[in-house]
């Protein structure tokens, strides 16, 4: 299809909002506002997707909403950016993609620009850190019970998604298994009191057991293939948080915090007093399963910190309540700009993408 003003509209936008995000680190909201006007009026009257395809524009967006809304919960990206990742989104029309196959091809979108990021930190990571620090982050994570742990979490959560697969249709290639089975780890862990390191042992083999019952081709060559491969792509993906904490963060003392500042660190309540841990930015997936885990006062909020938990946090440091004396902050990554080269790939591949 045409789709000259698709393009126009993404660059215009892409250089207005991408400009203040790195000049003034904030996205306005008017800006999103007439952005998504924009690429509204673009589809009712340009592509006329909207028209022509009501029900899979609508279950594009709304699956671009939830995913948006799911990854600022758990903290992974602000509110802004969300807000922006769902306008862009709005704007693709659903015939724009070629082979679209999925409800949700604006998936696209998303893996286009996390592959963005990730490899401008890779770049940056692998020029900042030496050959020690290398080594010593591969040792760290070189053990068998983390090992076995991963791919035991990975090999139980692949298996229920072929699993559902075979029965529904909607899980194949969707974000819905991803959101279902956070709510079932969350029941699991936090209503029944199980720990997830039984947990997936224990669905695994209940997930080998209904497929003899029910004939579903489960476990096979490919299906270790696979898990091999996602267990080395996570096992690198750990590697690299791991040498990024220091480059991307650094220590703010407590009585030195300011208003809007991300904490790299969440700060919780213990029955002996206050602790901290760093906030696992590994994935979503672990940022809400931290989130389920621990109540904390503060480290859930990519917004920054908001004045009143600016205020009880020194007021709990002034009255010596913490064991620790400052906490390290995030160094903020304008993601307007990933997002829209992230999005540029995407408008010139046209491809859809699924798990």
């Amino acid at each position: 299809m045409d789709s000259w003003l698709i393009l126009a509209i993404l660059v215009f936008f892409g250089i207005w909002i991408s400009y203040f995000d790195i000049k003034k680190g904030k996205i306005k909201n008017s800006s999103l506002l007439i952005f998504l006007l924009a690429a509204i009026c673009a589809n009712f009257f340009y592509t006329k997707s909207f028209v022509e395809f009501p029900a899979a524009s609508l279950l594009n967006i709304g699956y671009g909403i939830a995913l948006a809304l799911i990854i600022w919960t758990a903290g992974l990206w602000s509110a802004a950016d969300a807000k922006l990742f769902m306008v862009i989104n709005v704007l693709f029309p659903v015939n724009f993609y070629s082979g679209a196959t999925t409800s949700f091809p604006g998936l696209s979108l998303f893996v286009n620009s996390s592959l963005i990021l990730f490899l401008f930190l890779f770049f940056q990571i692998m020029a900042k850190t030496n050959f020690q620090q290398k080594k010593d982050a591969f040792l760290k994570h070189f053990k068998f019970s983390f090992l076995f742990g991963l791919f035991l979490r990975i090999a139980a959560i692949y298996s229920v998604v072929i699993f559902i697969s075979s029965f529904i249709d909607i899980f194949r290639g969707r974000i819905t298994w991803i959101v279902f089975f956070l709510f079932f780890s969350w029941l699991i862990e936090q209503k029944m009191k199980l720990k997830l390191k039984y947990f997936f042992p224990f669905l695994l083999s209940l997930i080998a057991l209904l497929s003899i019952v029910f004939e579903v081709h489960i476990f096979s060559i490919y299906f270790l293939y696979r898990n091999l491969m996602l267990f080395s792509l996570f096992f690198v993906f750990y590697i690299l948080l791991d040498l990024g904490a220091s480059l991307f963060s650094r220590p703010v003392q407590i009585e030195d915090l300011e208003e809007g500042m991300i904490p790299a660190e969440m700060v919780f309540e213990r029955k002996n007093g206050f602790s901290k841990q760093p906030v696992n930015f590994f994935t979503f997936l672990s940022l809400l399963s931290q989130r389920m885990k621990w109540k904390a006062l503060i480290g859930f909020n990519p917004d920054g910190l908001e004045k009143e938990e600016l205020e009880e946090l020194q007021s709990l440091y002034r009255k010596k309540l913490f064991s620790f004396e400052s906490l390290m902050i995030s160094i903020a990554i304008p993601f307007a700009p990933i997002l829209f080269i992230g999005s540029l790939i995407t408008y010139f591949l046209r491809q859809t993408v699924s798990f």
